[in-house]
């Protein structure tokens, strides 16, 4: 193998100003709404038209200034639990002016809070008022935020009547959002009926991380009541997040009881997922003892996910520590799991750090098999030179290859002049070869006659030949007449290459028929 020369110079790729609330009349319903009267006048009043109207304009000037104060002081170093404490005491009309003045101000993060919590306070005084409130909010039409606080509020006292308001919204990321915050706000009152009326409807978008912090406050009281309840959630991924975030919690305090309540499990699924949640929250604290405990599950595939997981929060805290427990584990099974891993987990490392860890792995299959998936990732985040790099130290093989020519494809898919450039000064070898044959295979998009004199200059006749025929296949896609033309005079193919240019030519998707391999390394 000769090595792919670097280029000399590294390539950079790189509201509304106001609204008003209508009023708003109540029927008889589920939910029953109060009416702030205190602006009537009553019937029959002789008082002089013109003082009244001068007193009431004055006591409505002196209410406005005094409320646009207490927003602006909410909003000065806003804090969501004081914000929550002062809004609960406003009545429902200057509930409603203060949403009045909030919406004629800048938009801010802060400000949409105090908005949201404002409807919540709403909420808790006149659910149906505030909802419908929420419903023609300008705010309202792409985001779910307000919706969510009134029905979240809502939920924690009647979760059918917050429902039957929420599922009457169209389908969409804004209902979604509005089942989310409905779920943790009933949750936060009531885990367990939230959970069993997911479960026994599974015919609603309920999503099951919305049972996050509910389960975490239940587990400060009964973790192990808290962790059986997470168990009957259906939803693998959901179930496997919060059986993570449970176990953080309780295994910080006492993972001994944490550990022996998943041993207990009799479903080897539940119990995977248990021990993988418990060890990975260990590993944050005491890595070494929970790699260790790990190490002694008897289930196969529940010792390996487990270690994977541990190994994973290990590695997020202390990087070296984690990589020479890899470097020095007998686990072959293990080695092999971690590999996408660690080239994940490492991307986020500089140049050196990244090599200072890689130098920590023995010569292995696996270490090769851990500096390809990391040269893919290189490459599919346009760090070409980073690429470069782990491929030059890295033997022939396939895997290499393949990973040789996606380099050329999508180098010339970012920048098809800084592609032929360094192709240009490649060492004449196989690399340039395959670097060759991607670099055609994306000019055939554009240039195919192009593409082919640069398929044509490939030595290697497997090579070259696989080359042309996917150049060929995407040519009959976009130009079905010349192509052909071209085909039928072409005296490289054979009846059965032709015959598969053609049926992969009519696929939907960018299909190929070649993978264009090695014939004789050079």
């Amino acid at each position: 193998m000769k090595k792919i020369a670097l280029p000399f110079v590294y390539l950079i790729i790189g509201g509304v100003a106001g609204y008003s609330l209508r009023s708003i009349k109540h029927s008889s319903s589920t939910i029953t709404a109060s009416s702030d009267h205190s602006g009537l006048v009553k019937p029959g009043a002789k008082a002089d038209k013109v003082g009244s109207k001068a007193q009431e304009a004055s006591v409505k000037s002196a209410t406005e200034v005094s409320l646009k104060e207490q927003i602006q002081d909410i909003l000065t170093d806003f804090d969501l639990k004081s914000a929550r404490k002062a809004t609960a005491k406003f009545s429902m009309s200057e509930l409603q002016q203060a949403l009045a003045l909030t919406a004629a101000m800048t938009k801010t993060t802060d400000r949409d809070q105090l908005r949201a919590q404002l409807y919540r306070s709403w909420a808790a005084l006149d659910p149906n008022a505030a909802w419908q409130a929420a419903l023609v909010d300008p705010f309202s039409k792409t985001n779910g935020s307000l919706l969510g606080s009134v029905a979240g509020e809502l939920a924690k006292t009647n979760p059918t009547a917050a429902l039957s308001l929420t599922l009457q919204l169209s389908m969409g990321e804004k209902r979604a959002s509005v089942m989310r915050a409905l779920f943790s706000d009933w949750s936060s009152v009531d885990v367990i009926a939230a959970m069993i009326y997911s479960n026994t409807h599974p015919d609603q978008p309920v999503e099951g991380h919305s049972f996050g912090s509910g389960l975490a406050k239940l587990a400060e009281k009964d973790p192990i009541k808290a962790a059986n309840a997470t168990l009957s959630l259906k939803d693998s991924m959901s179930r496997q997040y919060t059986l993570t975030q449970l176990m953080t919690s309780w295994v910080g305090n006492d993972p001994s009881a944490a550990l022996k309540w998943a041993d207990t499990l009799t479903n080897p699924t539940l119990k995977r997922d248990a021990l993988a949640a418990a060890i990975s929250a260990w590993a944050k604290t005491d890595p070494a003892a929970a790699m260790a405990h790990a190490q002694s599950i008897s289930d196969p595939e529940a010792r390996s996910n487990s270690l994977k997981k541990g190994w994973t929060d290990w590695f997020r805290q202390d990087p070296e520590a984690a990589t020479t427990y890899m470097a020095t584990s007998a686990d072959s099974k293990l080695l092999e799991s971690l590999r996408f891993t660690f080239g994940y987990m490492t991307e986020s490392l500089s140049t050196k750090e990244r090599a200072a860890l890689l130098a920590k792995l023995p010569d292995s299959e696996a270490k090769q098999e851990t500096l390809n998936t990391m040269s893919d990732s290189h490459i599919r985040k346009g760090q070409y030179n980073q690429a470069l790099e782990l491929l030059n130290s890295l033997p022939d093989s396939s895997q290499r290859d393949h990973s040789v020519h996606k380099l050329g494809t999508e180098w010339a898919a970012a920048d098809l002049k800084a592609a032929a450039a360094w192709i240009k000064i490649q060492p004449d070898s196989t690399d340039k070869d395959l670097a060759i044959a991607g670099y055609s295979n994306t000019l055939a998009r554009t240039d195919p006659n192009g593409a082919l004199q640069w398929a044509r200059s490939i030595p290697d006749s497997k090579m070259r030949v696989g080359a042309m025929i996917n150049i060929a296949t995407r040519w009959l896609r976009n130009a079905p007449a010349k192509a052909e033309a071209w085909i039928a005079q072409e005296k490289s193919f054979s009846a059965s290459d032709i015959r598969s240019i053609r049926m992969f030519a009519k696929m939907e998707g960018d299909y190929l028929p070649s993978s264009v391999s090695v014939g004789t390394r050079r």
